[in-house]
């Protein structure tokens, strides 16, 4: 059965996280299994102890959101709340009241269906070992993606599987086998793998590089798990393309707050 498309406490948004804290509380105002606007807080604490504080995340329509949030009283500082896009208009005084300002906008998105990995002239996909390729890779990412929450010297990294592109042949100045894409994999709580760190050098963009080691994460990951989400920011055009043409679909518009 899907696990897509569900609501309140069994959202994916709920039951799939990447950043490995626990549910401590939650809080929904569910009145039956299809109500589809049900509003659905949880509140997540670091189990490790390292980063103290509570994150609250949230799905439902914005009205219901802020309702139940208004029943919400946090005994410990907030480090973070992730709720539905348009959530802030209405609950901005709940959340600024707690020490938050808002921060971002983007969008996660899911698949269960294992794309076809195309052929991309010849460049290869292939895993990558973070001991013998780490220098290279974080060469890669530094100038690829540098804003990525996951680097390659970060001790989360050996959670991941680590993917990455070569050049077929000599181009741009780069020796034939050059690392030019680099991307993670991270079998996450809930049974599901999540991709990060995605990031192609910029004179090799537009080659279809990203999308083939996209395409080659995503049918490793719902191989394993069936289930691979992922995040973007809600104005990155580029990056949707392919993940829509991957078989990707929206499955929460999130709208972040951290703390000022």
């Amino acid at each position: 059965m899907t696990r897509l498309g569900r609501h309140g406490l069994d959202h994916v948004f709920h039951t799939v996280r990447n950043d490995f804290l626990e549910a401590a509380r939650s809080w929904t105002d569910s009145t039956a299994p299809d109500d589809a606007g049900v509003a659905a807080v949880v509140e997540l604490v670091d189990p490790t102890g390292e980063r103290a504080g509570r994150v609250y995340t949230a799905v439902g329509e914005p009205e219901r959101v802020t309702a139940v949030l208004r029943t919400v009283t946090p005994d410990d500082t907030v480090r973070g709340v992730l709720v539905t896009r348009g959530t802030g208009a209405l609950a901005g005084e709940i959340l600024s009241g707690w020490g938050l300002g808002p921060a971002a906008t983007w969008d996660r998105m899911a698949t269960e269906t294992a794309p076809k990995v195309p052929d991309v002239g010849g460049a290869v996909v292939e895993r990558l070992d973070l001991d013998r390729d780490i220098d290279e890779m974080a060469d890669v990412l530094a100038e690829a993606n540098p804003n990525s929450r996951l680097g390659v010297r970060d001790p989360r990294a050996r959670r991941a599987r680590w993917y990455g592109v070569r050049l077929p042949s000599d181009g741009a100045g780069r020796r034939k086998g050059a690392l030019v894409a680099v991307g993670s994999a991270t079998p996450v709580p809930g049974d599901a793998v999540h991709l990060g760190a995605i990031g192609t050098l910029p004179e090799f963009r537009g080659r279809g590089y990203a999308g083939a080691m996209t395409a080659r994460m995503t049918a490793d990951g719902v191989a394993e798990r069936g289930l691979v989400t992922l995040g973007l920011y809600d104005d990155n055009v580029a990056a949707r393309r392919v993940y829509d043409r991957l078989g990707f679909v929206l499955e929460h518009e999130v709208e972040q707050w951290h703390r000022v």
